[in-house]
């Protein structure tokens, strides 16, 4: 999951409060099994979600996840119902992918090595309260997402 940066962003109180006062939900669809899944999330809460919490003064509210719901996806069901395909070797492990893993190594955050199809392609998807597509995004690679606020103004 290397989208955990724009993840985080979406749990933070602006977004966190937008969504709720949206009364809408952050699914987290992975195509890791459900065991990696249950031991990612602790990972994620204490490497990414906490430290951008301590930058900001703030204390993590203990319900951070109240409104996400992780979903284990290993047989790709999701994936390919949104078309989302492969990338490329170099695409998955280029430039701008391989700089966020010095940032991380920098901001002494593990790297964990990968153990899952890394070339699997992510988005982001918004689907409203009636049930209609308002954001589709794939990106180039891992790290092209949208801003939260196109996320959030796509929620309606």
């Amino acid at each position: 999951m290397y989208c955990a940066e724009h993840l985080v962003q979406l749990h933070l109180p602006t977004a966190a409060d937008a969504i709720a006062a949206r009364d809408a939900r952050i699914q987290v669809i992975s195509f890791a099994d459900l065991p990696r899944l249950q031991g990612w999330v602790p990972y994620f809460r204490t490497y990414f979600v906490e430290p951008h919490y301590a930058k900001l003064n703030l204390p993590v509210p203990n319900d951070v996840f109240a409104r996400t719901h992780f979903l284990a996806d290993p047989e790709l069901t999701a994936y390919h119902a949104y078309g989302l395909g492969r990338n490329s070797l170099l695409r998955v492990y280029g430039t701008r992918i391989l700089w966020q893993y010095l940032r991380w190594f920098i901001q002494r955050k593990p790297v964990r090595r990968p153990n899952q199809d890394t070339l699997q392609r992510g988005g982001n998807f918004v689907i409203n309260h009636a049930g209609l597509l308002t954001l589709a995004h794939t990106g180039r690679d891992q790290t092209e997402r949208p801003s939260v606020g196109a996320i959030i103004a796509a929620l309606g």
